[in-house]
């Protein structure tokens, strides 16, 4: 009997969790190759993610880019919601700053790039999630968008395990450069 895509999954995250963290200086590449390659993108809004602890830090694309800019914010129960990337913030219970309760909402329309982040990524743009599915429910309500996962190389696996409703990545973007799948 094959091992199932859950415990594939659950062994691939422990691995993950493991790796060095992301250093500021891993994460400004990345960022650096991020504001590169959106300067020759289409005018549209993008939506990044204000990083855990030990993630890339793909908010610092802000300022440095010339398309509208969201954000997500995690709410106690549902999905992911979209918010315009300047306004109050607040602290979530695991750490990350994240749009206040009660932020007004994006208007979804005005997305066309998704920076996505992951605890690791396959070359064929599958990725891995922290296991709560926040992601792949939001990118399922954003359909035709570029989802550009948001990685470090040495974070780029062989094979990510996939289930049905996993979403994959148009795009994978390390510090050696956007790559599209």
């Amino acid at each position: 009997m094959s091992p199932t895509p859950q415990k594939e999954k659950r062994t691939l995250r422990f691995w993950a969790r493991r790796q060095p963290r992301v250093r500021p200086e891993d994460s400004a590449a990345v960022v650096d190759v991020l504001v590169a390659w959106l300067a020759r993108q289409p005018d549209t809004g993008v939506l990044t993610f204000l990083g855990m602890e030990g993630e890339i830090a793909a908010d610092q694309v802000a300022n440095r880019i010339t398309q509208p800019l969201f954000t997500t914010r995690t709410p106690a129960e549902g999905s992911l919601t979209m918010h315009p990337f300047e306004g109050p913030r607040e602290r979530h219970r695991y750490g990350f700053e994240q749009p206040q309760e009660g932020a007004p909402q994006a208007d979804p329309s005005r997305i066309g790039i998704v920076l996505v982040p992951g605890l690791c990524f396959d070359r064929n743009g599958d990725r891995l999630g922290r296991g709560k599915g926040y992601y792949d429910r939001l990118l399922e309500g954003l359909p035709g968008r570029i989802l550009v996962g948001v990685t470090l190389e040495r974070l780029i696996v062989d094979e990510v395990a996939v289930e049905p409703h996993d979403i994959r990545m148009t795009h994978l973007a390390t510090e050696l450069g956007v790559t599209r799948i």
